[in-house]
């Protein structure tokens, strides 16, 4: 997506800013929202609840990211576990890999419960 300038008053800037973080937040892109967001605060911090939700966006952002190292966690120790076994098959080594990554992301979402 290419940078654009905004044009109109503060108020229609931070509308567009916000009503962008909303669509952002809808697709699961929580970096894109928290930048617009930073935005909106940055120069109206009274703005809506922008403030707030700021907030919130970040804790989701930091929860995602937290899902993928687990994930990634996972695929590496699957990975590990067929190279201490010896594995040679390349098809298993992946099999082990994906099975990683399920259980990674099974137990990062069972702490993010227990939180």
């Amino acid at each position: 997506m290419q940078k654009r300038l905004l044009s109109g008053t503060l108020e229609e800037q931070c509308e567009f800013l916000y009503n962008l973080a909303e669509e952002k937040i809808r697709q699961g892109n929580y970096t894109g929202a928290v930048h617009a967001l930073a935005e909106v605060v940055k120069h109206k911090p009274d703005f809506r609840d922008a403030a707030a939700l700021l907030a919130d966006v970040k804790r989701r952002k930091s929860a995602q990211t937290q899902l993928l190292w687990f994930a990634f966690g996972g695929a590496a120790l699957g990975i590990g576990v067929g190279t201490l076994l010896q594995v040679r098959n390349d098809l298993v080594l992946l099999a082990l890999a994906a099975v990683g990554v399920l259980v990674g992301y099974l137990v990062g979402n069972w702490m993010q419960v227990r939180r």
